[in-house]
């Protein structure tokens, strides 16, 4: 009741704000998925910082989906969050906040729009960026909790203290530190620090020279993002076409992420870069041999490729091959191909764009999560096989949107078939709001399951506040002993800037099933920039 009670509150305070935004956003979308990690690529990532979260399009509003942990001048990488499925070439936003523009901006033509203080703030770097290094430090922290109850399942409380560091050129010197820590507790439940602290990267770095840098500590290698985290020494020299690098170190821990002597690797990568003026080809090629206790676990090589030199076309793929395994039941050299994702994009038109993918990856298992649980059979039936994807916008106000994918049946899965669409309105007469309807379908051996929603989206307040209203009906019928899900779930979204660089943001769910059984659910977060 007390969650009915704030979705309440909250939805009037939502319909009778005036308020026009300028929340200004920055366009991108995803370039690369690893094992851990996913990659983001933007015209420029100026305005954002190591901490903030980037966004995705669902059911025609935007949901929380990588936490930034690295970034360079056009792309950021991150870990996923609340479960969120990358595909590559999906589209990602992340949001500014307004500022005034500090000097004149050009206009500028690009295939993605850009925000004009982007623009502003991309041009005064480059004008203070000399050949001397320049000290620049940037920080968050963040506490969140996370709060469950059903009737079934009881009360659970979750806490989550994050803290990320970037401080680029210490003193003015060839020095740099980079760190990000997680620390995460349920109430009631006490592990120990070990279960609770992740310290996702925390490392130094030396330009030995303007291509070529020596890091020691935890990073993950950009140019190797598939094997995660590296404890210990990476060099590595990008120049303007080529690019190679090597490093030695261990593996996190499997169980808890801390460091485990016993987990050694060392590999090499060489990559090629092209840029035109239509496009761009990116190519590399890693090799890298990981242990257990001093025997060889697995040696693999990958190879990943990006091309964009075709007008309005956009090509991606990465493989795996293992190069050491059984055969004829004893360990030695072999060539097995053991991952694989090719993305296919097409924009004939400014408004039309369609993209085709095919992921025979390894599947994701999660241990918890906080998705329910509809959302999270469908994540878990979805991610595998070819998946084929429309939008079209006829009218500047009006976006339609179609997904379609199929699962082949293998050794390890089950054939599966999903489809989703919606129908977006962004100019909704007296609430300047934005407003969508979707469906979703999901067939597989053991589900057969719709889902049919609506929400309502608009920035107020000057852009100091977002906030999202959804409904969605859930009807999931199990082919096995497992009693139907029937769900009605209403969700409220709401993210306020406080101040410059205090930020809050809240999450209400609550979810009411046929046979009486009701639950809900409860995120908060508050952020500072330093």
């Amino acid at each position: 009741m007390r969650t009915v009670i704030l979705i309440v509150i909250f939805t009037i305070a939502f319909l009778k704000a005036n308020a026009q935004s300028n929340t200004e956003y920055l366009n991108g979308s995803v370039s690369y998925i690893s094992s851990q990690n996913v990659y983001a690529k933007f015209e420029n990532t100026t305005g954002i910082q190591l901490g903030d979260t980037l966004f995705t399009l669902i059911d025609g509003k935007l949901k929380a989906a990588i936490l930034i942990t690295n970034k360079s001048s056009i792309s950021c990488i991150g870990i996923v969050l609340n479960g969120f499925v990358a595909e590559l070439n999906k589209a990602l936003v992340a949001k500014l906040k307004p500022q005034k523009p500090t000097i004149e901006v050009a206009a500028q033509k690009s295939k993605e729009a850009i925000a004009v203080t982007d623009l502003a703030i991309e041009s005064a770097s480059i004008k203070n960026k000399g050949t001397e290094p320049k000290q620049a430090i940037d920080g968050k922290i963040s506490l969140s909790s996370y709060s469950n109850s059903s009737t079934e399942g009881g009360n659970t409380q979750r806490f989550r203290y994050n803290a990320s560091l970037q401080a680029d050129h210490l003193a003015n010197t060839n020095l740099s530190a980079e760190t990000y820590l997680s620390f995460t507790h349920k109430l009631g439940a006490w592990n120990g620090v070990s279960d609770a602290l992740r310290v996702y990267s925390l490392s130094l770095k030396y330009d030995l020279s303007k291509t070529a840098t020596v890091t020691v500590g935890r990073k993950i290698n950009l140019n190797m993002a598939n094997i995660g985290a590296v404890d210990g020494l990476q060099f590595e020299n990008n120049g303007r076409n080529f690019a190679y690098g090597a490093l030695v170190g261990f593996r996190p821990d499997t169980y808890n992420y801390g460091f485990n002597s016993k987990l050694l690797q060392y590999g090499a990568f060489v990559g090629h870069k092209l840029q035109t003026k239509i496009g761009s080809m990116q190519t590399s090629l890693g090799v890298l041999n990981q242990t257990n206790n001093g025997n060889t676990d697995r040696r693999f090589a990958y190879i990943q490729h990006s091309n964009s030199l075709l007008k309005n076309v956009d090509l991606f793929c990465s493989f795996e091959m293992d190069l050491y395994g059984f055969v004829d039941n004893q360990l030695s050299s072999t060539f097995d191909l053991t991952s694989t994702y090719v993305s296919l994009r097409y924009k004939p038109l400014k408004k039309l764009a369609f993209s085709l993918s095919y992921d025979a990856r390894k599947n994701l298992y999660y241990y918890e999560t906080f998705k329910n649980l509809a959302d999270s059979i469908f994540d878990r039936e979805t991610r595998q096989g070819f998946r084929f994807q429309t939008t079209y916008r006829p009218f500047n106000a009006f976006i339609v949107g179609a997904t379609a994918g199929y699962r082949l049946p293998t050794a390890s899965t089950e054939k599966s078939v999903n489809a989703y669409g919606y129908l977006t309105y962004t100019q909704v007469p007296w609430l300047n709001a934005s407003a969508t309807l979707n469906y979703t379908l999901l067939r597989t051996n053991y589900v057969n399951g719709v889902i049919y929603g609506g929400n309502l989206s608009r920035n107020m307040y000057k852009g100091k506040v977002y906030a999202d209203l959804s409904y969605r009906y859930i009807n999931y019928q199990f082919t096995n002993p497992a009693p139907d899900l029937n769900q009605h779930v209403a969700e409220l979204s709401v993210s306020w800037r406080i101040l410059k660089k205090l930020f809050l943001s809240a999450n209400i769910e609550a979810a009411y099933e046929t046979n009486n059984s009701w639950s809900s659910r409860l995120f908060l977060n508050v952020a500072q920039r330093f």
